[in-house]
């Protein structure tokens, strides 16, 4: 064998070794060094860091389903992280800073963004029924790539329903390299999504709890059946008593008093602390049911809400909180603080005592 054979062998080599670093595994997964093709939830090829180990997100729903997935590597938040929010942050995320971003009535700076050198930035993008809405989609993924220059914008299927997240929280545990934490995720949503629903689908139209969701300080704002933003009342069967239309994605239909007297709800729930903190002592509200019989209940609000707002992986946990504050006596026999335990451990990051967990059911109204 002459001295160019052994050129031309190593030379192949270095080839094959290099190409390990740029390709994408069977599973999906990103892995090696250099780069990869992958394509994204708008079905667009694009090429991509591998590793990733910086990523932004252009809106709330996805930053947190980063966070859950691979804390390490967010950046920023999309809005300012309040101090009841940071109770249960990690020390080393506390500081994270707030890069804005495009979502509901937010736009964001796309220098803010580039300025903290991401990897890739995730845009969320809405499920396309038809032909022109994909075109739209494409259109606003396209925009945002042009603005971002040589940053990977890769797309993410924000459905804003927790029944169809997981594939969302696959796609990005294959990103992220976390798979393993991504289908924990998705076990614990099909775990507590099925404990629920076998039990609701028992209770007889008749016997379902009527339900007001107060928004806004004075809680006369509202969403309805059907509404992203309520869906947790409607799985967990409850009967959303505002009889008003849903206002696109944004929400808080705005209603009187009066109409909620008319309504007379026997159950209240709320993410506003000033509003829950002021609704047992309001001569407006002392004639509703639900503040008559002390059913009124305040989501719990750090790190994110389990209600809504964002409608994000956050509200998986809702689900049995939901569940327990409608119908208690059918959901005595749920582990609702091993649920929490489990959830702040695995996906929050931060190790919760018993006397904490029960510190956060009682102040969000519950009974324990």
């Amino acid at each position: 064998m002459n001295k160019n054979y052994f050129v031309l062998i190593a030379a192949i080599s270095l080839i094959v070794i290099s190409g390990l670093g740029y390709y994408i595994s069977e599973n999906g997964s990103l892995t090696g060094s250099g780069s990869a093709n992958i394509t994204d939830m708008a079905n667009r090829t694009l090429t991509v860091p591998s590793p990733v180990f910086k990523v932004l997100s252009t809106s709330p729903p996805t930053t947190v389903m980063i966070y859950m997935l691979a804390p390490e590597k967010l950046l920023a938040f999309n809005y300012e992280v309040t101090g009841e929010e940071q109770r249960f942050i990690p020390d080393e995320y506390k500081g994270l800073p707030s890069v804005g971003g495009w979502y509901g009535s937010q736009s964001g700076s796309y220098e803010q963004f580039i300025a903290m050198e991401p990897d890739l930035i995730f845009e969320s993008i809405t499920p396309s029924n038809s032909t022109s809405q994909h075109a739209s989609t494409i259109a606003t993924l396209n925009e945002r790539q042009q603005k971002f220059g040589s940053i990977p914008v890769v797309g993410v299927t924000d459905t804003s329903n927790f029944t169809t997240f997981n594939p969302s929280i696959e796609f990005l545990g294959k990103i992220l390299q976390s798979e393993d934490k991504a289908s924990k995720l998705v076990n614990f949503n099909e775990k507590v999504q099925n404990e629920v629903s076998s039990v609701v689908s028992t209770i007889p139209e008749s016997e379902r709890v009527t339900v007001y969701y107060a928004e806004g300080v004075d809680g006369l704002n509202t969403d309805p059946s059907g509404s992203v933003h309520a869906q947790l009342i409607d799985f967990c069967g409850g009967k959303n008593v505002a009889d008003v239309q849903i206002q696109g994605r944004v929400g808080q239909t705005e209603v009187s008093m009066e109409q909620v007297l008319k309504w007379n709800p026997e159950v209240i729930i709320t993410t506003d602390s000033t509003f829950f903190k002021s609704v047992y002592n309001s001569p407006n509200w002392k004639e509703v049911s639900a503040v008559k019989n002390k059913r009124v209940y305040l989501s719990p609000q750090s790190p994110f809400k389990w209600f809504d707002r964002p409608t994000g992986a956050n509200i998986i946990i809702g689900i049995p909180w939901v569940a327990k504050t409608l119908y208690p006596d059918k959901f005595q026999n749920m582990d609702l603080n091993g649920y929490v335990k489990e959830f702040y451990s695995e996906f929050y990051h931060y190790d919760l005592s018993d006397g904490q967990i029960t510190e956060i059911l009682k102040e969000s109204g519950m009974q324990v």
